[in-house]
């Protein structure tokens, strides 16, 4: 039996910022990091909190360690917040999910209101019961998933997106497209998650370019904005697979930023799990199928599933390619001698991340290897 629900409401579309008003006698605390501050885009939160206090803790930084957890704990401890708001990218409202839930486990507290507000459109963090934090000690990655993490509310407006530097845009906006595609071709999708995946897919194809060419347009933010949100939902229904865990990986081993290695990836873990070989197919597996459906929901060549297979790694190739996007990890300043030495340790915490468990296809070390292989 499958399950289906969402637990976050959600606002969108221009001046959706103005919910924040409906707040009313209650502490908060803004939990962002000091870029935002820097940037005087807290600003755009902290008019609309007229009717409560407020702080602020901004010492969320890229990859959040445990050791900021820690801190923003001890933060929590002492404001006693009835709501908490998530301000930024993935990063802000990943460690803002970590906090509120060892605060609410440790400080034995309940009813805490988490309102999650992204600054990209990227993670689709805002919808979803993942977070990911860093050991820096043993340089590693580590999800943590619950529903208690979900937030309430999360809203979406896109005057917080329009000055994302380009090159952020595409990063961001491909970590979208990998969500939507690994949601897409997952063991546990369903009907319901691939409705979700199928526009989030064609709205990355039809407006990412756009937002990146000119930030200033705000049909195109708010469009990838929705998207990032949708593929959120429907990759936390039916999770992801090795394209992240391979991530999540190399983010902790090679610091490479997570959308721009998802990117890379992407065209060699869909090769990898369509699984065509040779030329003289008959049968296809299901995965390979899925592939070429998304090619035709493009309107891509999609003659049969090889062609329809090739057709998307092409048309993904193309997008990255306007972009300026690195196609490899040497493009990213990483020396391939850099990647062999720790090609085992990211094989063994690839197999083990918990997007591995609903890869379509069964995958060895050996697996993650010959694809970072690939990537160099």
């Amino acid at each position: 039996m499958y399950n289906f629900e969402v637990k976050t409401k959600i606002k969108f579309g221009k001046d959706s910022l103005k919910y924040l008003e409906e707040i009313k006698g209650k502490k908060i605390l803004v939990i962002t990091d000091p870029f935002m501050v820097k940037s005087n885009t807290i600003e755009k939160i902290l008019v609309h909190l007229v009717n409560s206090s407020y702080e602020v803790f901004s010492d969320i930084v890229p990859d959040p360690p445990i050791e900021t957890i820690v801190s923003g704990v001890e933060v929590f401890n002492r404001v006693t917040p009835d709501v908490i708001i998530a301000l930024g990218g993935g990063s802000a409202i990943d460690a803002s999910k970590a906090i509120m839930d060892f605060s609410k486990r440790i400080l034995k507290v309940s009813d805490v209101e988490f309102i999650a507000i992204p600054t990209t459109s990227g993670t689709g963090s805002e919808v979803t019961s993942f977070s990911v934090i860093t050991d820096k000690q043993k340089g590693a990655k580590y999800p943590l998933v619950s529903d208690e993490l979900i937030p309430n509310i999360a809203i979406l407006d896109p005057e917080l997106v329009k000055t994302v530097p380009n090159f952020i845009t595409a990063d961001t906006g491909m970590d979208v497209l990998t969500h939507a595609i690994e949601a897409y071709v997952s063991s546990d999708a369903n009907d319901f998650s691939d409705a979700l995946a199928e526009k989030a897919i064609k709205l990355v194809f039809e407006y990412l370019t756009k937002a990146y060419k000119d930030g200033n347009d705000l049909c195109a933010r708010e469009k990838m904005h929705n998207a990032s949100c949708l593929a959120g939902l429907a990759f936390n229904q039916a999770s992801l697979g090795i394209n992240h865990s391979i991530a999540h990986a190399i983010g902790g081993k090679l610091h490479v930023p997570h959308g721009r290695t998802n990117s890379i990836l992407l065209p060699h873990v869909i090769e990898f799990n369509a699984g065509i070989e040779g030329y003289s197919n008959s049968k296809y597996s299901e995965t390979a199928q899925k592939y070429a459906q998304i090619a035709e929901l493009l309107g891509l060549n999609n003659s049969n599933v090889r062609i329809g297979v090739k057709s998307l790694i092409n048309e993904i190739k193309k997008m990255q390619k306007e972009m300026n996007m690195p196609q490899n990890l040497s493009q990213c300043n990483v020396n391939a001698s850099d990647v062999s030495s720790v090609e085992d340790d990211i094989a063994i915490l690839a197999i083990k991340d918990a997007c591995t468990i609903t890869n379509p296809k069964q995958v060895t070390e050996k697996d993650i290897i010959d694809i970072l292989n690939k990537i160099k």
